[in-house]
């Protein structure tokens, strides 16, 4: 039994090959309503606030000053809630909690129970940023979400979601020294640096703003043993204007497709511990069909790694641990600490393995996400091997 729980970890951690390396956060996962829409409302409890905190550095591209060290922060805000009757997910109700027969098939979700359910809805609000006070470009985006959440049995959730998305891009070079640039560490969406390359006699600058439509969904299953989830998003449907210097030229290229996918593979290992492993994958720059563009190389981005649970704690506080990668060439600690059924805390810390040899990667992340959840039914790791929601 213990090799073919190795087997399966080897076949998810080798399931994808991606080049490149992807701006974003290294948690992603705590910013799922960015990454897909059809997440708004996936989670234990009614209401969710996340907030994810990212500083980064790299070495600059395209400066005239060689190894010059430049600086990003990201920063994801969002609220969610769920609307109408719904079940948490996989979480039961606390043992002492006294609740009629009705609402207590509500509040379960025991593997082999036949009893349909027809979901619920979730909306929410999601603000992501990026800049700083020494980076050519900066950005904001405010985006709108709805999704509904449907059970086809008692063990089984799956969902469709759509989100609509302001977004603002500001360019001034005169905040750069050199013109100081890593497209590693900035999040993109807004095309700089340009064809012509830098110019270090002018100091371009200019606005852009255009309106986003993301959509997205997931198919999730769970049984004592075993439980797994796969999901899909696709960004920029009507490919938006992106073009931050110049919002009259015509010739304004269009922000290309962004597609996301992820799976997650919950294994039962004893009675004291469990394993997630999740995937996670970005890439930027696709068309549906064919079209000339000068900007066709966009970045991918692959996450991959493990996640250790402590199975029913009896402890208020419970230090959970991880271990990720991006594209197998970054390391990535990460501790998950909960506190009771409400706080959530994580932080990590990425690191490139070997910068020499992959000069792309040589960005270094911190990041601290908190997320607040109410009405949650029961804390984290309790029922562990019931649960369907590992966000």
């Amino acid at each position: 039994m213990k090799s073919q729980k190795i087997l399966i970890v080897v076949l998810f951690l080798s399931s994808f090959n991606a080049i490149g390396q992807n701006a974003r956060f290294s948690q992603i996962w705590s910013a799922p309503i960015q990454f897909n829409p059809a997440l708004t409302g996936r989670f234990d409890g009614r209401v969710r606030s996340s907030s994810l905190l990212s500083w980064q550095n790299a070495i600059a591209q395209d400066s005239f000053v060689s190894k010059k060290t430049v600086y990003m922060n990201h920063q994801n805000v969002s609220v969610d809630v769920k609307l109408g009757k719904y079940r948490s997910s996989g979480d039961e109700s606390p043992q002492n909690e006294v609740i009629d027969e009705t609402d207590q098939e509500e509040g379960k979700d025991k593997s082999g129970n036949k009893k349909k359910m027809t979901g619920y809805w979730g909306v929410g609000f999601n603000y992501y940023a990026y800049g700083h006070e020494t980076s050519p470009i900066k950005a904001t985006f405010y985006s709108l979400s709805v999704a509904r959440h449907f059970y086809t049995k008692s063990n089984r959730l799956f969902g469709f979601g759509l989100q609509v998305t302001n977004a603002n891009g500001v360019l001034d070079e005169s905040k750069s020294e050199d013109k100081a640039f890593n497209k590693e560490i900035t999040g993109g969406a807004f095309r700089y640096p340009y064809v012509n390359g830098n110019n270090p006699l002018v100091d371009r600058s200019g606005k852009q703003s255009y309106t986003d439509v993301n959509v997205g969904a997931y198919y999730g299953r769970v049984t004592e043993s075993v439980m797994f989830e796969l999901g899909a998003a696709m960004h920029h449907l009507f490919y938006p204007k992106y073009d931050a210097s110049d919002v009259e030229d015509k010739d304004d290229p269009s922000l290309r497709h962004r597609v996301t996918a992820h799976s997650i593979l919950r294994l039962r290992f004893n009675n004291k511990w469990g394993m997630v492993q999740k995937n996670m994958f970005w890439k930027e720059g696709l068309y549906l069909r064919s079209r000339n563009t000068d900007d066709n190389l966009e970045i991918t981005a692959f996450w991959t790694g493990l996640e250790l649970y402590r199975v029913d704690p009896t402890g208020g506080i419970n230090p959970n641990f991880g271990l990720y990668t991006r594209n197998f060439q970054t390391v990535m600690p990460y501790l998950n600490l909960t506190c009771g059924r409400y706080i959530n805390l994580r932080y990590s810390y990425e690191h490139p393995i070997n910068s020499i040899k992959f000069p792309a990667y040589s960005a270094k992340r911190n990041e601290v996400s908190l997320i607040i959840t109410a009405g949650r039914q029961t804390k984290p790791g309790t029922k562990f091997y019931k649960k369907l929601n590992f966000w």
